[in-house]
């Protein structure tokens, strides 16, 4: 029995080692294989989840619960979800989509037009990241970025019924009277500050010219 079990632990001890140096010393094949899949994840063709083999369906699932986290307020979770997600698949516009909406919602507005950037790259006719992104640039008063989103949102929605088109016209709007204040503000005279060498000082005594 003893010496059955010292053949096992020897076996298997073998089995190791040869293990060992398949990892350390792989075929040709398969270095080239794995040289190949590393070049093309550092040049972002492939997404992490790809590379290690993730299921989509986990990511879908995990995407589903940081929804509901945004959609009921809790956006500093749904940061934190989306945020691992865009590492997980930045190929997903819906990930870079949804991050920069609880970027948007905790005021971090430049990390929120990045994401609605990245979402466009992936999907250029992303009606809602581009009102979105629209939207933060009118706040930033960076007028022409956020004309020509509302515009190209407005010129996407065919059928003129796309919820986020409609905001866009109406932020349209808003962007002509931001204009026209601003240049009411800009035309309006300047008020020159007297000196005061220039103003009339009154004496702090008073004289009572009383006829005697």
């Amino acid at each position: 029995m003893e010496k059955e079990l010292e053949n096992i632990a020897s076996t298997k001890k073998k089995d190791n080692k040869k293990g060992e140096n398949r990892l350390i010393s792989p075929d040709p094949v398969r270095k080239k294989f794995i040289t190949e899949l590393l070049h093309a994840f550092a040049a972002r063709k492939i997404s992490f989840a790809e590379l290690t083999r993730l299921h989509p369906k986990k990511i879908k699932q995990i995407a589903e619960i940081g929804f509901v986290k945004l959609r009921h307020g809790r956006y500093k979770d749904a940061r934190r979800i989306f945020e691992a997600l865009t590492f997980l698949d930045h190929k997903n516009s819906f990930h870079h989509l949804a991050l920069a909406g609880a970027y948007q919602k905790l005021e971090l507005f430049v990390d929120a037009i990045y994401q609605y950037t990245e979402a466009l790259r992936i999907e250029p006719d992303n009606i809602n990241a581009m009102v979105n992104r629209g939207e933060l640039y009118l706040r930033r008063k960076s007028y022409r970025k956020a004309a020509e989103d509302f515009r190209n949102a407005i010129l996407k929605d065919e059928t003129g019924k796309d919820r986020f088109a409609n905001r866009a016209r109406s932020l349209v709007i808003a962007i002509k009277r931001s204009l026209a204040q601003d240049k009411e503000e800009a035309l309006k005279p300047k008020k020159i500050p007297t000196s005061p060498a220039n103003k009339a000082t009154l004496s702090p005594f008073k004289f009572n010219m009383k006829k005697k």
